[in-house]
C-alpha cells in the first residue's frame, strides 16, 4: 500500500462517513490484528481500534521465541504443543524475514530428576516439576520432534556431552551433567510483524481500517463509541459482532460494552531485562539457554542483536494497567543467571532496559501460575438489553499460535455473517515475507535488485532488508535521492523515517521508536537520540516547540516508568537502570 492509502486522516476522514461497520474488533495486539488480517482477506469489512499503539501490550513484550510449547507436555496440552510445533514452522516460512530458526540450549543437572513427578503429570495427576533429568528431558525431546514432523522446518534434538558443552560454552555451570539441544525460532520485531499484517488486511479489503490511538468508550444503545485520543473527536456507529481481542483488558472492555459480569481473565505478569554483557552474548553463539531456575521455573536466556536478554517471570496479576519489572523479579531472574553463569559478573548497572507485559490467561484457582493453559478459547456473550450483536472475546494464546486462533475466530465470525472462507492463510506469506523463505538464494536477489535499481550500498541494503523484508525494495526507493544519516541514532535516516512515519501510523515519536523498530532492544540509547528522534520527527510533522518538548518528555517518562531506565539529560550517554 502507498503512504497515501495509509494515511490516518484519510481513514478518520473514511470514519466519520461510517454508521455501520460488520466487524469491530477492539484490540490491536497480535491475535486482533490476525484476525483482522484473516476477515479481511475473506472479503469481510472490518474495523479494528488500538486505544495505543498497535502492539503495545503483551504482544511487545514476549521473549522473542516462537515455539512449540516444549513446557506444554509436562501439562499435558499435547494438542496445543502439535499446534504449536505446526504453526512455528508456517511462520518459517510465511514470515521468514522475522523469524529464524534458534538452538536452544538445556543443561542438564542429573539423570532421572523428575521422573515421578513426569509420570504424574502425564496421567493428569498432581504433581510439580522441580527438576528435570535426561531422562524426562530426551523422552519430551523425542515426543516434540514428533510433534513438529509436519513440514518439518528445524533439526531434530541431539545430547551433548558434558566437555563439549563445556567448551563451547566455557562459562557455563561445570556442575552439568550433560546437555539436550534443539531447535525453535525467534522474532526478530513482533512489533513490525504486527504493523505489516494491519497493513495486509487493509491491502486486502479497501473498506477495513486499522487504527490505533482510537479508544473504545464503550456501547450505548446499541451503538458503539469510539474516541480519537490524539484530537478528542467521538464516533458512534453499529456493528454486527464485536470481537473483543484486548488482552489483559477483555474483562474491562466486555463491562464497558454493557455485557454481563463474568470474569473471563486471570493474567499473569512475565518481565524481562537486558543486560548489557557482549563477551557473554558472544559466547552463546546465537543460542538460547533454556534452563530452571530455583523451584523448577523455566527461564530463557540469550543472544540478542548482541546483548543477553534474560527472562521470564509468571506472577498473577489483577490490574494489567502499570506492570513493570519489580525489585522482586529483578533479583528472581539474576538469580537464576548465576546459577547456569556461575562466574559471570552481573549486577544491576548491567540493566540497560526492562520491560514487562500481561500474559491474558484464562480465570481459574490454580495456585501455581505455570500450571495455567496457555491454550485459546473463544467464549461468546449474546446480545443483551439493547446490545443487539454478540460479543466474541479471544482468551488466552500466544505469539506462535496466532494464525491458528485467528483464523478460528474467522471461522466462526463468518458463522454467524452467513459466509464461507475464500482460502485458508496457512501458506499466506506476511507482509515483508512475501518471496522470501529461509533459502538465502531470495535474500541475494533481493539485496543484488536494491543495490542495481536503487544505488544503495550491500551493507545499507542489508540492513533495510533485515528491517523490512521485502518491503525493503519500497524504503529504499525513498531513500535513492540520498540520505541524511542521525548523528545519534545513525542505524536510521531522516529519510528512513520520514518514509515509515508516512506509510505505517506514526502519530508520536513512541509509536515510531518502540513500534516500528527494534533499536531500543539493541543497544542502550541516550538523551541524545531521543531528543534527535523527536526533531527529525518535528521537522516532518511541523510540530512547534512546545510539542517537540512534550514528544521528549513522553519518552522520557516512559523509559522512567514503564522500563525502569533514567535517560534523562542529566545522565548523558549512558542510562540507569532505576
Amino acid at each position: 500500500m502507498s503512504a497515501r492509502e495509509t494515511a490516518r486522516p484519510d481513514l478518520i476522514q473514511a470514519l466519520r462517513q461510517k454508521k455501520h461497520v460488520p466487524v469491530l474488533i477492539v484490540g490491536g495486539g497480535i491475535n486482533g490484528v490476525g484476525t483482522f488480517r484473516d476477515l479481511s482477506l475473506q472479503g469481510v469489512e472490518c474495523l479494528l481500534v488500538e486505544r495505543g499503539d498497535f502492539c503495545s501490550g503483551a504482544s511487545r513484550a514476549p521473549s522473542r521465541m516462537i515455539h512449540g510449547g516444549l513446557k506444554y507436555l509436562e501439562t499435558g496440552e499435547f494438542r496445543l504443543v502439535r499446534e504449536s510445533a505446526t504453526e512455528r514452522n508456517r511462520l518459517l516460512e510465511n514470515a521468514s524475514h522475522y523469524v529464524a530458526p534458534l538452538e536452544m540450549i538445556i543443561p542438564i543437572y542429573s539423570w532421572f530428576g523428575g521422573s515421578w513427578a513426569a509420570t504424574r503429570k502425564f496421567f493428569r495427576l498432581p504433581a510439580k516439576m522441580t527438576e528435570r533429568g535426561a531422562l524426562v528431558i530426551k523422552l519430551g525431546l523425542w515426543l516434540y520432534d514428533v510433534y513438529g514432523a509436519f513440514n518439518r522446518a528445524v533439526p531434530r534434538h541431539r545430547m551433548i556431552a558434558r566437555q563439549d558443552m563445556l567448551r563451547e560454552m566455557p562459562d557455563m555451570d561445570p556442575g552439568i551433567r550433560l546437555a539436550a539441544s534443539y531447535y525453535d525460532a525467534w522474532i526478530i520485531s513482533p512489533e513490525r510483524l504486527v504493523v505489516e499484517l494491519a497493513l495486509d488486511g487493509m491491502a486486502a479489503h479497501p473498506d477495513s481500517m486499522a487504527l490505533n490511538h482510537m479508544r473504545f468508550l464503550g456501547v450505548v444503545g446499541n451503538e458503539v463509541e469510539l474516541e480519537d485520543t490524539t484530537s478528542g473527536e467521538t464516533f458512534r456507529l453499529t456493528c454486527d459482532i464485536l470481537v473483543n481481542a484486548a488482552g489483559a483488558w477483555i474483562d474491562k472492555v466486555n463491562t464497558a460494552a454493557a455485557a454481563p459480569a463474568r470474569r473471563m481473565i486471570g493474567g499473569t505478569r512475565g518481565s524481562h531485562l537486558m543486560l548489557d554483557l557482549p563477551a557473554l552474548a558472544e559466547t552463546l553463539h546465537g543460542r538460547m539457554i533454556y534452563f530452571e531456575a530455583e523451584g523448577g521455573r523455566i527461564c530463557i536466556l540469550s543472544n540478542f542483536m548482541g546483548h543477553v536478554l534474560l527472562g521470564s517471570t509468571d506472577v498473577p496479576v489483577d490490574d494489567p494497567e502499570g506492570v513493570i519489572c519489580e525489585d522482586s523479579e529483578v533479583d528472581y531472574l539474576l538469580a537464576a543467571f548465576r546459577r547456569v553463569f556461575p562466574d559471570v559478573p552481573v549486577a544491576r548497572s548491567d540493566i540497560f532496559f526492562s520491560y514487562a507485559g500481561v500474559r491474558p490467561l484464562p480465570a481459574g484457582d490454580a495456585s501455581d501460575p505455570g500450571a495455567i493453559s496457555r491454550d485459546h478459547s473463544l467464549p461468546e456473550l449474546a446480545p443483551a438489553g439493547e446490545r443487539r450483536f454478540p460479543i466474541l472475546s479471544l482468551v488466552g494464546g500466544k505469539w506462535t499460535t496466532f494464525r491458528a486462533f485467528s483464523a478460528e475466530v474467522t471461522d466462526a465470525v463468518l458463522a454467524r455473517l452467513g459466509k464461507s472462507r475464500r482460502f485458508t492463510t496457512e501458506s499466506t506469506p506476511i507482509g515483508g515475507g512475501v518471496g522470501l523463505s529461509q533459502a538465502a538464494a531470495p535474500t541475494e536477489r533481493l539485496l543484488s535488485a536494491i543495490t542495481r535499481e536503487h544505488g544503495l550500498t550491500r551493507s545499507r541494503a542489508q540492513q533495510l532488508v533485515t528491517r523490512y523484508g521485502a518491503r525493503a525494495s519500497g524504503v529504499a526507493a525513498a531513500l535513492a535521492g540520498g540520505e541524511h544519516r542521525l548523528a545519534a541514532l545513525p542505524e536510521f535516516s531522516r529519510e528512513e523515517i520520514a518514509h515509515v512515519c508516512a506509510s505505517e501510523f506514526v502519530e508520536t515519536a513512541e509509536d515510531f521508536l518502540f513500534g516500528r523498530t527494534s533499536v531500543f532492544l539493541e543497544r542502550p540509547l541516550g538523551h541524545a537520540a531521543l531528543k534527535e528522534l523527536v526533531a527529525v520527527i518535528g521537522d516532518l510533522r511541523g510540530w512547534d516547540s512546545g510539542r517537540r518538548a512534550r514528544e521528549v518528555d513522553a519518552l522520557v517518562a516512559r523509559y522512567a516508568r514503564v522500563h525502569r531506565i533514567d535517560i534523562s539529560e542529566q545522565r548523558g550517554e549512558r542510562p540507569q537502570f532505576i
